[in-house]
């Protein structure tokens, strides 16, 4: 569990509202941040209840498909949003705020004093954010009165929708927010960019094609078999009441370190990055709503492969709780309980094809054949293991890294999964990190120039606590690698070659090590 276990746990629980902090102090290149919510009174908080089931379920679309009523409907809408009063809970800004309190530390945990509240780096992450999107779409509706009003995703798993959305381009637009990265208007998504220490050019249209499959390979890797078997490898580890995530990536899960990219790729690269690049600033680009959709999505689908199982069926996940304006201007506490299923909230994702499904195997096996056809010109180099002894990442990391068991049969695949653990991940408070996590199959205890297959990634973007409760950044990463070694045909190999590629930023490795996991009941 995240910071370590809790002596009687319970649920994460709503803060006390009146009691707030600046979720930023002066330091480093910010400014204070007072993200604290008016005082509206909070004696009167009612329990959320589930839209009825009869009602028509709305359905929200890729944001490049939107037909040109649908496009003016939303933007009025946002329009007079911002038009209301400044102190009104549904306020553009009132409600870009929420992310920053709850996301940014500006709250103290119910009964514990010195924790602080964050649903960021742990299983609540997709949670909340749900429910974030959800009253904001009901709030839009009730202020243009239209309750079919359905947001928009930013499909960015797609080909077609791997562009920054052409609706939220427009300067004149409710939509438009100027502080982003104009360089990316017209640019294909690219997932292994970077800002450091130059941007990145942008992918040639010549270059698109392998841009766009490098991008597959990483979406594909929310839904492995690992990842289906195991929730918290895709929702973030479990965290309870008085326990405190010490970074925003401590125990996040693979579907919040995926979305941090789109964050960095739209905020611009001077620090400190506002709005999308940084978290307290996130929500006040409208653009930052159509992306979490997408993110949204992505649990959707995740749970959908999974047959609606329940990621974590016990009460300390279904017990945590929030508070949020409806759209009555209603203060209401959402139990996690209820934020299971879109449809059952009344909304659902319009159907598109997933290119990225099965790329890994197509990948791999292409890249298989060409090496064959090269095995006897192929160059091995030297590799050891990692040591004992922290590592900069300032160049690739290439280590050795001892298996657990080799040859598991069918049986102790289905009991456990193997799960490659970076250890002890440190990094200064504020910056963007982002490496890329490589696995091969050594050849005689050396290994071949090619990194090999594509594991999972290691992202964080910036954000900065009141120096209070400023913690030195450290984190651990997990991934599971089960489908990975039977793809690149290393089940019988006692060791494989691990390869971490620094993207962005320069933390230093504690260590890397392959353990066996049980899977979820």
């Amino acid at each position: 569990m995240a910071g370590g276990k809790v002596a009687n746990a319970e649920p994460v629980q709503p803060p006390d509202m009146s009691m707030c902090i600046l979720a930023t102090d002066s330091q480093a290149d910010d400014e204070p941040v007072n993200c604290c919510p008016p005082n509206y009174s909070t004696t009167n908080i009612i329990d959320f209840q589930l839209p009825s089931s009869y009602e028509p379920l709305n359905q929200r679309k890729p944001a490049h498909k939107l037909s040109p009523r649908e496009i003016e409907r939303y933007k009025a809408a946002i329009a007079k949003m911002k038009q209301l009063d400044p102190k009104d809970p549904w306020n553009f800004m009132q409600q870009a705020t929420i992310h920053c309190t709850f996301c940014n530390g500006a709250f103290f945990q119910v009964n514990y004093p010195d924790k602080l509240l964050q649903v960021h780096g742990n299983w609540l992450f997709l949670p909340w954010h749900r429910y974030y999107l959800y009253f904001w779409e009901r709030i839009l509706g009730k202020i243009i009165g239209d309750p079919t009003l359905a947001i928009p995703y930013w499909n960015w798993d797609t080909k077609d929708g791997m562009f920054m959305p052409s609706v939220y381009l427009d300067d004149k637009s409710s939509l438009y927010n100027d502080n982003r990265n104009h360089d990316h208007y017209k640019a294909l998504l690219d997932f292994n960019y970077s800002n450091e220490p130059k941007p990145t050019p942008n992918p040639r249209p010549d270059e698109y094609d392998k841009v766009i499959n490098q991008n597959y390979e990483k979406f594909a890797q929310l839904f492995t078999k690992d990842v289906l078997a195991k929730a918290s490898l895709f929702m973030g580890q479990p965290i309870v009441a008085g326990e405190e995530n010490k970074t925003l990536t401590e125990n996040a899960g693979a579907a919040e370190i995926l979305h941090n990219l789109a964050h960095e790729w739209v905020g611009p690269v001077a620090k400190p990055n506002h709005d999308m690049g940084n978290f307290y600033t996130a929500a006040r680009d409208t653009l930052f709503f159509a992306h979490h959709a997408n993110v949204d999505r992505m649990w959707d689908i995740y749970s959908k492969k999974r047959g609606s199982k329940v990621e974590f069926n016990q009460p300390d996940f279904l017990e945590a709780s929030f508070l949020f304006y409806d759209e009555n201007r209603q203060l209401v506490r959402c139990k996690v309980s209820d934020s299971l299923s879109a449809e059952k909230l009344g909304y659902t994702y319009a159907p598109e094809v997933s290119p990225w499904e099965g790329i890994s195997r197509r990948v791999r096996k292409d890249k298989t054949a060409k090496k064959q056809e090269a095995k006897k010109q192929v160059q091995l180099v030297p590799v050891s293991e990692f040591g004992t002894q922290p590592r900069p990442l300032d160049d690739p990391i290439r280590a050795l890294v001892p298996r657990p068991k080799k040859n598991r049969s069918k049986q102790e695949k289905e009991d456990e999964i193997e799960v490659l653990v970076v250890n002890n991940i440190q990094f200064e408070p504020g910056t963007n990190i982002r490496f890329d996590v490589y696995i091969s199959k050594p050849v005689e205890g050396l290994a071949t120039p090619d990194y090999g297959a594509y594991a999972g990634r290691f992202s964080r973007i910036p954000h900065i606590h009141n120096k209070k409760f400023h913690h030195t950044g450290k984190a651990r990463l997990q991934i599971g690698i089960t489908e990975v070694v039977e793809n690149i045909d290393a089940e019988s190999s006692e060791s494989l070659v691990v390869t971490l590629v620094p993207r962005m930023g320069y933390p230093s490795i504690g260590g890397v090590s392959i353990e066996l996991q049980e899977i979820d009941d």
